[in-house]
């Protein structure tokens, strides 16, 4: 077994951290998440997403952000969109990377999306065309690779069927999800190692969810098998607001601490994400507390 000497971490705290927080966070505090993600050595950050405030009120000042931040060459900032007029909000604004999300099910992706697992691939297709004419790139995100909250355990052909037609579609990088963080590293392993497998020349990244506390041991079990992209989320904030059990993100100084103790290079100042989950955990109940006032 080879492992690699450096990976890549897509800090997820600016957008999939704060997406479920009662209290609204003050857009300046958002900002200046993004500006401590960026010091301690970030070259990704999930800054917000283009979706509807009816459905996710914390993301309403995703446009105010975006203009905020500027554009940094160093830096790529990446959005998370579900539909047509999200992902062209995001092009507008843009972005250096879309994330662009379907569902590995039915159930997820008609919670998730309000739409059908079919149509979400043809509009993944659509944002894809639509983006690389203006020069960014696109992540497609499919959730609940393992486990669905409402249809159980998800067959590894569906998944693989579904990447497949993404990377025959262009896309730069696949995500695998486990929404809920219920994947084992073994199931974590054979998908993964199976996708590598079928799609040799494909990037890829992983997305796991602390739930049951095996998001390591999946990252590990995913490193084994040849991947080199991983999300994660200072402070362990997040979580999917249409996924019951999600509880929350891999923390990033988890990682981080695991991988560098592994001799493994993510390129992360480590007392600068030490002040970033800080204020991150500040901004987590900051946005409680306001809520239960309110």
């Amino acid at each position: 077994m080879t492992l690699p000497e450096k990976v890549e971490i897509v800090e997820v705290s600016p957008r999939d951290g704060l997406q479920m927080l009662p209290g609204f966070v003050p857009t300046a505090d958002k900002i200046r998440l993004i500006e401590m993600a960026r010091a301690a050595g970030f070259k990704r950050i999930e800054a917000v997403s283009f979706v509807s405030p009816k459905h996710v009120p914390q993301m309403a000042d995703a446009g105010e952000i975006m203009q905020s931040i500027g554009d940094d060459p160093n830096i790529a900032e990446m959005a998370l969109a579900l539909n047509r007029k999200g992902y062209r909000r995001a092009i507008e604004a843009s972005v250096d990377w879309i994330c662009y999300v379907t569902a590995a099910t039915e159930t997820m992706s008609s919670k998730n999306a309000n739409t059908t697992v079919a149509d979400g691939i043809a509009m993944t297709r659509e944002c894809i065309a639509e983006a690389h004419e203006r020069g960014i790139r696109v992540r497609a995100s499919i959730a609940v690779c393992w486990v669905c909250p409402y249809e159980g355990r998800v067959s590894k052909d569906r998944v693989l069927e579904i990447a497949g037609e993404m990377a025959e579609a262009g896309v730069d990088e696949i995500a695998f999800n486990d929404t809920v963080g219920k994947a084992t590293p073994d199931d974590v392993y054979e998908l993964c190692r199976s996708a590598r497998n079928l799609l040799p020349n494909q990037q890829f990244a992983g997305h796991f969810h602390d739930t049951n506390f095996t998001a390591l041991a999946n990252i590990y079990a995913a490193l084994t098998a040849g991947w080199r992209i991983f999300d994660s989320s200072a402070g362990g904030l997040g979580g999917c607001p249409f996924s019951p059990g999600a509880s929350g993100n891999v923390a990033t100084e988890k990682v981080v601490w695991m991988l560098e103790n592994m001799g493994i290079e993510t390129g992360i100042d480590a007392e600068k994400l030490k002040a970033l989950a800080a204020f991150a955990k500040s901004v987590e109940a900051g946005a409680k507390s306001a809520a239960v006032v309110g």
